[in-house]
């Protein structure tokens, strides 16, 4: 199996999807990773630096290599300026028939991040005929109005999965900072979101996803 994670952000699919890229892992299966916006972020009133497309990609590269992914591809569009448009689209149909892709993950349409948004709609048109589609939810953040997925599909990311997971999210140490600032660990997060979902299948850990298209 070729699967693909798409993440509009450096951090995205850590906290999405990562234990069950993993269990792919383990299970024998090629993953690849697509990050569509640069990394460069800057605060949107001091106009302070907080973290830059270099580190971005170097955090990212190293939670990668926990599972040793085969590709991570940067599509460098402008962080908070993700476009859902011709280019976009393209961009992930060349990468989907490169690697031959069965399987995508991507992001949910109930975010309320445009930059989350756009990747999901340039997903979908991209991944018409690939034959597995899911979308993951991302770890609650603090003051963000969004609903959450009424699951219905889970993988259990008990164990080494979820551990990984764990450290796939701490290598991205700028992200975890710009949180801590306002009292808010992601970490934390993180951890409720896999128990809770774990609680509503009988596992310890787990990851929630919504299906859009399955085909077996």
């Amino acid at each position: 199996m070729n699967v693909l994670a798409i993440g509009a952000h450096h951090d995205d699919i850590e906290f999405g999807c990562f234990g069950t890229l993993s269990k792919h892992r383990q299970n024998g299966d090629s993953v690849y990773v697509v990050v569509m916006s640069n990394g460069a972020l800057k605060h949107s009133v001091s106009d302070d630096v907080i973290r830059t497309p270099e580190r971005s990609k170097l955090e990212t590269q190293k939670a990668m290599d926990l599972i040793d992914v085969e590709e991570v591809v940067n599509l460098n569009y402008q962080d908070t300026a993700v476009p859902f448009n011709r280019d976009t689209i393209q961009d992930l149909e060349r990468i989907i028939s490169l690697y031959n892709i069965d399987t995508v993950y991507t992001h949910w349409g109930g975010d309320t991040h445009q930059d989350h948004i756009n990747t999901l709609q340039s997903s979908l048109s991209a991944c018409r005929n690939v034959r597995n589609i899911f979308s993951y939810e991302q770890v609650p953040l603090p003051r963000v109005t969004t609903t959450y997925p009424v699951a219905n599909y889970y993988v259990d990311i008990s164990g080494v999965h979820f551990s990984n997971k764990v450290k796939a999210s701490k290598a991205h140490v700028s992200q975890i900072d710009k949180y801590k600032k306002v009292g808010f660990d992601i970490i934390d997060g993180l951890e409720v979101m896999a128990r809770y979902r774990g609680n509503q299948c009988g596992v310890k850990f787990a990851e929630a996803f919504n299906v859009l298209k399955i085909v077996r």
